[in-house]
């Protein structure tokens, strides 16, 4: 059986084209042109929205460690809390039952970054940890939350942005950028930050996590594709296969 001289370039051609695919996947899984992880100045909005905070008075911030919290003997709370840090446990019966509000929005405007830090990261971990857990009754009560923060909103935005900073600082892991990214009313500020992120923090899961908010929250062209290219020469494996993947994503429109 003879195959027509048309058919022929139609099958050249397919078999030209797979092999250009199969480069680009092998080129990119395989690391051959890796850059090493290296740390650069965030975007400046964090510490000028930081300036800010240094201006507020601490000593008008409500003192709830001796109130509230400690004394409740609500065991359906309790058993939730168990293991907690002081701020984890603020962070949960602020969300739950609207416990010592004040309290919480001075730790996120406090004047000292440690302080504020501190508090995100309990904000954080308390977020990962009951976000999709229906057994506590937590999911509804922050979607809730979210939609109450009000004027509150920017600070806590900072606090999880500086602890985002401060762990590519210091090269530890965290799970911040999963709360920052679920925050009402994303902007272009939080897409650059992750999009520094993704390129400049030491983690690799926090690199990870920050590429899937920019290609799946912002959708930004100026942000998602040279962020999918630079990635793939990402020296941690999982980083270029969620960058390829991502890639292969948005050409057959499915991102």
């Amino acid at each position: 059986m003879k195959i027509s001289s048309t058919w022929k370039k139609v099958l050249i051609a397919l078999a030209v084209a797979l092999l250009v695919v199969l480069a680009v996947v092998i080129h990119a899984l395989a690391g051959l042109s890796t850059q090493p992880i290296t740390y650069a100045e965030p975007p400046v909005f964090v510490a000028q929205y930081a300036e800010k905070m240094q201006h507020s008075d601490p000593l008008s911030i409500p003192n709830g460690r001796h109130t509230g919290i400690e004394k409740d003997s609500d065991a359906e709370y309790a058993k939730w809390m168990e293991g907690f840090s002081y701020e984890e446990a603020l962070v949960f019966r602020a969300i739950m039952v609207g416990e010592s509000l004040e309290e919480l929005w001075g730790l996120f405007t406090h004047p000292d970054k440690a302080v504020r830090i501190k508090i995100a990261s309990a904000f954080a971990a308390v977020n990962i940890k009951f976000s999709h857990h229906d057994e506590s009754g937590f999911p509804p009560k922050r979607n809730q939350f979210w939609k109450d923060l009000g004027e509150q909103l920017p600070n806590v935005r900072n606090a999880l942005s500086e602890g985002l900073v401060e762990t590519a600082k210091h090269g530890t892991a965290t799970r911040i950028p999963y709360t920052l990214a679920w925050l009402p009313e994303q902007g272009l500020e939080t897409l650059k930050l992750f999009e520094w992120a993704a390129k400049h923090h030491p983690d690799p899961g926090v690199r990870r996590s920050s590429l899937y908010y920019v290609a799946y929250i912002g959708r930004e062209e100026v942000f998602t594709a040279p962020l999918l290219l630079n990635r793939a020469h990402d020296p941690e494996y999982s980083v270029r296969e969620l960058a390829l993947g991502l890639r292969f994503r948005r050409l057959v429109g499915d991102l």
